[in-house]
């Protein structure tokens, strides 16, 4: 059954939006209608995906995904039907994107295709570990069990990440800020004020006339450089669409003090919690391997994941692919082997996600508290040297008077 996006007014005159399956447009407006609604606007949901700029369908929110995924698990193994899981998600929903979402799901449903199909065919782009996670649980029957697991296995991974970016984002907003005000101040606020200075032609300390020389320079040439930096910025944004160059470049961040490792356990940690869920619901190993590959963000890492796969395809055993690759460090090749020896590598792979996830959230956290003072020593020292050189010219013309 057809999913609608529809914008309609109600009684009191006031625009609504929401979803609506119908067989029809025509059965929708009439649905509509019951409802006391006079739509404006009416589209079917596979004819007004999420597209990007590119044309190609968006991906769903992690967090969003992960949300619904724990309510169809709780409602399912609460014994309703998925068709009316679903429905009860459907009303529930938190926001827009999530009943869409779950709409366009129930109604493909119901036109009797299994829900991993109907994610697939979603045109909300799912990620393929969720969807070989979702027909497994299908097969054994065990669906709420493999859909809460890939809840928290989506969440865990979403965590990661913006651990990372917390990292990166923090010091780079602040340092922004700072750099901003300064150059509102040496463009606008020091001429004005050492305007009096140099018109009195005296001679004026050293770090005045330094201040000087860098507002004139920032007054003539600011915009110069923010134009040339929007063009390079553009440009590399541009290079970096080329999968060759994104990859080579993501093997030089690997390689940078602090935010190679970090990169490289987060992508680690979302490797073997995938592989682990996957390998726990009964998904076959070489399918598991491949599927969590695409899982790892770094072309470059995840590159020698697929030389893994391969190994492992030849008849090597995965500790052993994972040496002759030098993928990880030796805590990893060592759970991994151990797994393999105790025939639980799932469990293994899923500590060693734990374990890689505690040591990024420890290290970003040791970061922070470092740079926080450094920072705040930087901004210091750049306000007092801009005081410093407006100060001391002012004092020396009051011990002249």
């Amino acid at each position: 059954m057809p999913t609608f996006d529809y914008a309609a007014y109600d009684v009191s005159g006031k625009l609504v939006d929401g979803v609506v399956s119908a067989d029809s447009e025509r059965h929708a407006r009439r649905i509509l209608k019951e409802k006391k609604l006079l739509p404006s606007k009416l589209t079917e949901v596979a004819k007004s995906s999420p597209k990007s700029k590119l044309g190609r369908t968006s991906k769903v929110n992690e967090f969003d995904l992960s949300l619904v995924l724990q309510q169809q698990a709780i409602l399912i193994q609460s014994g309703l039907p998925l068709e009316d899981a679903m429905r009860m998600t459907i009303e529930q929903a938190e926001t827009d994107r999530q009943k869409r979402m779950v709409e366009s799901w129930r109604s493909e449903i119901i036109e009797g295709r299994s829900f991993s199909e109907a994610m697939r065919r979603s045109p909300y782009k799912i990620p393929e570990s969720v969807l070989a996670g979702v027909g497994v649980g299908e097969e054994s029957g065990h669906l709420h069990t493999v859909l809460m697991r890939l809840a928290e296995d989506i969440e865990t991974s979403a965590e990661n990440k913006k651990t990372v970016t917390r990292a990166l984002i923090y010091p780079a907003t602040l340092l922004g800020a700072s750099m901003l005000v300064v150059s509102m101040m040496m463009v606008w606020v020091v001429p004005k004020i050492t305007a009096i200075f140099i018109s009195s032609n005296r001679e004026l300390p050293t770090i005045t006339k330094i201040i000087i020389a860098i507002s004139d320079f920032t007054q003539q040439y600011g915009l110069y450089l923010l134009l040339f930096g929007l063009i390079l910025g553009g440009t590399i944004s541009w290079l970096l669409r080329d999968d060759d160059r994104r990859k080579r470049w993501h093997q030089v961040v690997l390689g940078l003090p602090g935010l190679g490792r970090w990169t490289t356990m987060a992508n680690v940690a979302d490797w073997s919690r995938s592989l682990g869920v996957l390998l726990g619901n009964g998904v076959p190993a070489l399918a598991a391997l491949k599927i969590s590959s695409a899982v790892v963000t770094n072309l470059y890492l995840r590159s020698k994941m697929e030389q893994v796969t391969e190994s492992m395809r030849r008849g090597v055993s995965l500790q052993k692919a994972l040496e002759e690759n030098k993928v990880g460090s030796g805590f990893l090749v060592h759970m991994v082997g151990s797994g393999e020896a105790s025939s639980e590598l799932d469990k293994m792979l899923m500590r060693v996600s734990d374990y890689y996830s505690l040591r990024l959230a420890n290290a970003v956290e040791v970061f922070l508290k470092l740079i926080n003072p450094i920072l705040i020593i930087f901004m210091g020292g750049i306000i007092l040297s801009v005081v410093a050189a407006v100060m001391l010219p002012i004092m020396d013309m009051g011990n002249m008077v």
